[in-house]
């Protein structure tokens, strides 16, 4: 799985937010692509995981490839996922050019073994092509902080644009109390994800601080961001989800 997504020429393209999300009165956060990749260990084999990739991230291959290293995380508690690989490719064109990609397979070969040797340690593995934030943006964040919280969603039919536009109302009511707001990511091929968000903190302590808003100044930020009401945050979310799971968890450097 390592390999693939390292050297893999090719990507298959799936249903994205379009330009139709304007009708929903919001704009689209970020056009940098990113290539996400959640993966468990074999049995008994995380320890050794861990080890590999970090003898890759340490060795030449990315200075090599010309390839921005992936930032992982480490699930700490929720999902079933052992690692989230986060990898920076900016665009199709660019991740994808003819020139990019005979480097990559030229270098990629030389490491054929240890790739090799990575995949015999991964029983799964899903990846989710999507857009965010600019990686100036979302290196400081993933820098400065060392708990992450990642929220992944599956939205009902034809509710793709209005779920992403509630993820913004969402923030706009975290940022209008006080609170952390998240990264927004939208899906532009891969797993069947169609929207998620990270929220970075610095630890649980940090995570679980209450808003600094009174009880009413809460109330009315919700209603200033479109929710009805405060409860609304979560009843209006879960009305445009087939599904939601979500996971804490930590840098791996």
């Amino acid at each position: 799985m390592w390999l693939r997504f390292l050297i893999m020429a090719a990507a298959l393209f799936g249903t994205a937010i379009t330009a139709s999300a304007h009708d929903q009165n919001y704009e689209l956060e970020g056009d940098y692509l990113y290539r996400v990749t959640t993966l468990r260990a074999e049995a008994g084999s995380f320890e050794e995981l861990l080890n590999w990739f970090s003898d890759i991230k340490t060795s030449d291959y990315f200075k090599d490839s010309g390839d921005h290293a992936p930032f992982i995380m480490r699930h700490s508690q929720g999902d079933q996922w052992d690692l989230i690989l986060i990898l920076p490719m900016e665009s199709w064109e660019v991740f994808y050019s003819g020139e990019a990609s005979k480097k990559r397979k030229a270098i990629g070969k030389g490491y054929a073994d240890r790739f090799t040797q990575g995949l015999s340690k991964v029983a799964f593995a899903e990846e989710l092509y999507a857009y965010g934030p600019d990686l100036k943006d979302f290196k400081t964040a993933y820098n400065e902080n060392g708990l992450y919280h990642i929220e992944m969603f599956h939205a009902a039919a034809g509710k793709t644009a209005e779920l992403y536009k509630q993820r913004q109302m969402e923030n706009e009511y975290l940022s209008s109390t006080g609170q952390i707001a998240n990264m927004i990511f939208r899906r532009a091929g891969g797993s069947d994800v169609d929207v998620f968000t990270i929220g970075f903190h610095k630890d649980f302590k940090s995570f679980t601080a209450d808003a600094p808003a009174t009880p009413a100044e809460k109330e009315q930020a919700a209603k200033d961001a479109g929710f009805k009401d405060r409860a609304d945050l979560s009843f209006y979310l879960r009305s445009l989800l087939n599904g939601h799971h979500d996971t804490f968890a930590t840098k791996v450097d």
